[in-house]
């Protein structure tokens, strides 16, 4: 299975080189928002994941990439920070393009000197926080055994005292769970001590690990973005329209859709399609038995069946 992904327009990034270091789905937190479904291996840091393979991966793209790209991004089908060899893949993509790294983390073994050593060589590091108290993290992120509130917050401080690029946290919203007065107060002073760069809120648009994660409407989530302050902005929803790109085989439909369930209008922007074209594709895989199809909120997400 290819370590490669993409490029894909990110809401936060761009036009977007995904680098999967981790496994399905291997993680230090078992989300109630997750996309890439419950984690079946609730872990800690272990050896290096396919290092040789990623870099052997990333050095073949990069000697001729189909298209400009703005970031490549360090993600995984897990927590990517959990892989030993996360420096040494950062180092090697610093060698071969001068396109910046991103690393996307949910910023749970910052506290860890070592990891934020393997980081500091990134452009860009964009950690979570989705609570501001001990039990609302319990109840959303549900950490493994010895990760805690504390720890994160120290971990993220850290980062911003030591880290010389740009810091831009996540705040997910869910209704019902972190979007009432005390807890946002509580997140509001956390993002003041941790000082990001930018602050980033989301809500789950997409299929999610548990039912009981409930999106916001755009309006509270624009009310609340004032309640926090300078420095933050709401990026559920937002969308980039891509370049062009050469129509694309059926093993880049089902590498995206392996890693996480997509929209045929998500499909048509990362891939440089028309809709017609994707929807045409995606009947093929359907019928093929290679993905299904699932409605969440009025809308057909598209997941693979199969290991591309």
């Amino acid at each position: 299975m290819s370590h490669l992904f993409g490029p894909v327009p990110s809401r936060r990034l761009g036009l977007s080189l995904g680098v999967d270091l981790i496994p399905p789905k291997t993680c230090t937190y078992d989300c109630l928002y997750c996309e890439v479904d419950p984690t079946t291996h609730l872990t800690r840091r272990r050896e290096a994941y396919h290092v040789e393979d990623i870099i052997r991966e990333l050095q073949d793209y990069l000697a001729s990439p189909p298209t400009a790209l703005d970031y490549v991004t360090l993600a995984g089908s897990g927590e990517p920070t959990l892989n030993l060899g996360l420096k040494d893949i950062i180092m090697a993509v610093k060698s071969l393009t001068a396109t910046p790294v991103a690393v996307l983390t949910n910023g749970s073994l910052l506290y860890l000197p070592e990891v934020r050593s393997d980081v500091a060589k990134a452009d860009v590091i964009l950690p979570s926080l989705d609570a501001g108290r001990e039990e609302t993290l319990r109840r959303v992120n549900r950490p493994r055994s010895g990760l805690t509130l504390d720890l994160l917050v120290a971990g993220l401080k850290a980062l911003r005292r030591e880290f010389a690029g740009q810091i831009w946290l996540e705040v997910m919203l869910l209704r019902g769970l972190n979007d009432g007065e005390e807890e946002l107060t509580a997140l509001k002073g956390l993002l003041g001590d941790i000082a990001p760069d930018k602050v980033q809120l989301n809500t789950a648009v997409r299929p999610v690990a548990e039912e009981t994660a409930q999106p916001l409407s755009r309006e509270e989530m624009e009310e609340i973005a004032v309640f926090f302050g300078k420095g933050v902005e709401v990026i559920a929803g937002a969308r980039r329209t891509p370049p062009e790109r050469l129509a694309a085989a059926d093993q880049d439909f089902l590498r995206m859709l392996a890693r996480r369930p997509m929209t045929a209008g998500d499909l048509a922007q990362a891939l440089g399609l028309s809709l017609a074209q994707v929807r045409e594709r995606l009947r093929q895989l359907i019928k093929a038995g290679a993905i299904s199809r699932d409605v969440h909120r009025d809308q057909d997400f598209y997941r693979s069946l199969l290991t591309p």
